[in-house]
């Protein structure tokens, strides 16, 4: 979430312990009628470089959660 701020200015909130079990943090992303497209995709954008930088494993969400997998025009 802090490099998501400084470096892109997105704010996002974590989801830590004692919330959620060690080892299963979580973003809580909130997007709004307010957000658009071009919000969105910068989002994807910066959460792949960020996932990159911290050394995280990017999986295909779609394949593992289809069903929570929304695609935008």
């Amino acid at each position: 979430c802090n490099h998501l701020l400084d470096r892109y200015s997105i704010y996002i909130q974590s989801i830590n312990y004692p919330t959620v079990e060690r080892g299963t943090e979580r973003l809580r992303i909130a997007p709004t009628p307010y957000h658009t497209s071009e919000m969105i995709d910068q989002l994807v954008d910066a959460l792949k470089h960020v996932w990159q930088d911290v050394g995280l494993t990017l999986h295909d969400g779609e394949k593992q959660h289809p069903q929570y997998m929304r695609h935008h025009a």
